[in-house]
């Protein structure tokens, strides 16, 4: 082959050399060879289901096993998986000054005690007691164990500010593990904690924190959305969840339409109702109330929350438990049958019970007049207690004066920031945590220092907490990126970025080829690529490496064999393209290049880096084209900069959010109608939903037909085909948008790292100016 030849001497000069090269090096490239006969990659043996999760393709393509509920096996290629997104964690950690360390796995109750932890997710723990009868626990978080750590080890004022982080396996004794590694028992995280002087400069780290993991999850190439969160058990006043969009999350994060205000199901509040409202349309009844009941966790104290039934105008409305607890702090959310707890704490009374237990009415301001009219026809007192006299006490307000909206949050409720757009409902997945956690743990723990400034002795450090949870990533992505043909991973995080893929068997040219792409390191440092040189047929090999989901496969067929021609194709850009062997590397270093961001400009805002690196070009297209320079610019100015760009990032986001959102309805629908498709009787049961909870039975008499909802509340019907070709259309169209978009928020990503490290810089040389 006249293309070996040339790939062999670009090696050397002469044949002597080229001689000494094959007899030398080749044994070396044969052991340092990724090839798949040399890797364990167990692909076989588990069947298909339908409606396959992500979860489900990567326990089929061969990345992971269950070993017990909640526990999960890592086979090699999961294992690749995992060690790139620790990688890429590490750089990002580096990046902001960060040190890896290794905290223990079992820590002692003592701390937690301390802390004032323990009682609070005690049954989420795993304990244990060792020979002598102390009691251990498996870490599920490290808080109290780095807070120790650095109170017996800092000595002055001087080693601060100090950032440690640490990449582990945690434990949880969740109740009910599901989704694979979304919800398990055991699971790896990243944990990175900071102690500050000042909150002021906890503060500080905690935007820079923030920065670096918008850049971690602008590589992963994940939409995240960037969400107001609550700080619960961990402590501390500011909060933020890194969620991502998904049909099988199991958390609530609304989004505002216009403002791009994001935030949590915990914390988010719609627009006030009015008070009142439900009397607008009409006089209430006792049918337009509905009860949720709830304990204190003193179990002395019941707690009715009084809310508006459904209607058609709430059809999907229902008890939101934040805002009941937001109104009686003392609840305690995590109880389902609160009567019984009730009825056991009257049981344990001496004397006349009635007199220790209270009962708090919480209601809806929609029923609030309404409520004390027919106070008397509702079941505030459970009938399971019997004639007992209870102390009664009524919240019609929330602690703001507020109108008090006991609703959950749903689709089209107002914005309560910019009090003009309306809110969109997304179900996500939370891969990312921070917490600015002030002396949370720092004072009960007692670490402290002496400032030189302050006469009043040692103050406690101001700490902040940030995590990501790499196995849940592991399975998001999973489940982001997949399609019918299987698992397709970003660049960064890939087992391997391309597999060459021979049709007849592996020959010496075959070698040839891998080692011109794999030991040159033409591509990039970091590049890696796998031959598959199993026994298996082209075919199979083919549907294996789609299961797999590797970024770019590159085809040695009988135009490689002939006439030097290789076919490389890439999934994710609907990408097929044959390419000389000789233009493969240059062809494969500009794919690789697209599919880790690196090229494609947005149509809005763009920055171009200068000579000097702390400065950069801001180019605002609006009409005509502005160039800013950064780096004329005052610190404020650019804090207002990086404010809007933030904004305009978290408006794009939650745009992104909404159209995934859309698609995958549209892809449920198309899975409906399929269904129909392959059903083999023309005549079927069915259970017909007459509300939320309540199913009859019934019978579909008609399959060849659907109602197709082609938007705005309008059904058409349609015959089978004609509704697949609808959905069909529906996805493509909607995939097409999601890359445009998904190109301009990752240029608008990499706007506000630019401003970011520019504002790091200023600032930097105007403390050291100060000293």
């Amino acid at each position: 082959m006249v293309w070996l030849g040339r790939c062999v001497l670009v090696r050397t000069s002469t044949l002597t050399s080229a001689r000494a090269f094959s007899h030398t090096s080749l044994n070396r490239a044969e052991r340092a060879r990724s090839t798949l006969s040399k890797i364990w990659v167990p692909t076989g043996g588990v069947s298909v289901t339908e409606g396959e999760s992500g979860h489900g393709k990567l326990i089929r393509a061969g990345f992971l096993r269950q070993a017990h509920s909640g526990i999960f096996q890592l086979l090699p290629l999961g294992l690749r998986v995992q060690q790139k997104i620790e990688a890429l964690l590490d750089k990002h950690m580096e990046s902001i000054g960060a040190s890896r360390l290794s905290l223990s796995t079992i820590t002692s109750e003592d701390l937690w005690r301390k802390s004032g932890r323990l009682e609070q997710v005690s049954p989420e723990l795993f304990r244990l007691t060792d020979r002598k009868d102390m009691p251990l626990m498996l870490s599920p978080t490290h808080e109290e164990e780095i807070t120790t750590l650095v109170a017996g080890t800092l000595k002055s004022y001087k080693d601060l500010p100090l950032r440690l982080y640490q990449t582990t396996r945690k434990y949880r004794d969740e109740m009910r593990p599901r989704h694979g590694l979304l919800r398990s028992r055991e699971f790896t995280m990243k944990d990175l904690y900071t102690f500050d002087t000042s909150m002021e400069s906890a503060i500080e780290t905690y935007r820079e924190v923030s920065g670096a993991y918008r850049a971690f999850f602008a590589d992963l190439k994940l939409p995240v959305l960037v969400a107001e969160a609550s700080s619960g058990d961990m402590g501390g006043d500011q909060s933020h969840e890194y969620h991502l969009a998904s049909a099988v999350g199991e958390d609530t994060v609304a989004t505002c339409t216009s403002c791009g205000y994001t935030a949590n199901d915990e914390v988010a509040m719609a627009r006030p109702p009015p008070r009142d409202g439900q009397r607008a349309r009409g006089n209430p009844t006792e049918a337009d109330f509905h009860i949720w009941r709830g304990i204190t966790e003193d179990r002395k104290t019941l707690v009715n929350a009084w809310y508006p039934r459904h209607s058609s105008a709430l059809a999907d409305a229902d008890i939101n438990v934040h805002a009941v607890k937001e109104a009686v702090t003392e609840l305690d959310a995590s109880i389902n049958d609160p009567l019984r707890l009730l009825i056991d704490a009257l049981g344990h009374e001496e004397g006349d019970p009635s007199a220790a237990i209270r009962l708090i009415n919480v209601v809806d301001s929609r029923l609030a007049s309404a409520f004390g009219e027919l106070q008397g026809k509702l079941p505030v007192v459970p009938t399971e207690l019997g004639n007992v006299s209870i102390n009664q006490s009524t919240v019609t307000e929330a602690s703001t004066g507020e109108a008090l909206n006991l609703l959950r949050l749903a689709d089209g409720d107002g914005c309560p920031r910019c009090e003009t757009g309306s809110l969109e409902v997304h179900r996500a997945l939370e891969l990312g945590h921070t917490f600015y956690l002030g002396t949370r743990y720092s004072e009960p723990l007692e670490l402290s220092v002496s400032l030189p400034n302050s006469s009043g002795g040692p103050v406690p450090i101001q700490m902040g907490c940030y995590g990501i949870g790499v196995s849940r990533i592991f399975g998001a992505v999973a489940e982001h990126k997949a399609d019918q043909r299987g698992l397709s991973w970003p660049r960064a995080i890939a087992p391997f970025e391309v597999v060459i893929i021979p049709t007849s068997g592996v020959s010496p040219d075959t070698l040839g080829f891998y080692d011109m792409l794999a030991s040159q390191g033409s591509l990039s440092p970091d590049f890696d690529v796998v031959l598959d040189d199993r026994r298996e047929t082209f075919g199979w090999k083919m549907q294996d490496a789609d299961m797999i989901g590797y970024p770019v496969t590159v085809v040695l067929g009988k135009s490689w064999r002939e006439r030097g021609i290789c076919e490389v194709q890439c999934r994710s850009l609907a990408l097929k393209e044959n390419v000389p062997v000789d233009d493969v590397p240059a062809y494969l270093r500009d794919l690789l290049a697209r599919l880790a961001g690196v090229r494609g400009a947005s149509p809005s805002t763009t920055l171009r880096p200068v000579a000097n690196a702390s400065r950069a070009d801001i180019t605002t297209m609006s009409g005509e084209r502005e160039t800013i320079n950064l780096d004329t610019l005052e610190p404020q100015q650019l804090a207002q900069v990086k404010k809007q760009l933030d904004e305009e990032l978290e408006h794009l986001t939650s745009s992104f959010a909404q159209l995934h959102g859309a698609q995958n309805k549209f892809k449920d629908c198309l899975r409906c109608v399929h269904s129909r498709s392959t059903a083999s009787d023309a005549h079927s049961s069915v259970l017909v939903p007459l509300t939320n909870s309540l199913y009859v039975r019934g019978e579909l008499t008609d399959s060849d037909s659907v109602l197709v909802d082609v938007g705005t509340g309008f059904l058409v019907e349609k015959k089978l085909k004609s509704a697949e070709r609808f959905y069909e259309g529906k996805v493509s169209e909607l995939s097409n948008n999601l890359k445009e978009l998904e190109v301009i928020v990752q240029r608008k990503q990499a706007n506000v790292r630019a401003v970011e490290e520019v504002l790091r810089l200023k600032l930097m040389a105007a403390q050291g100016s100060q000293a």
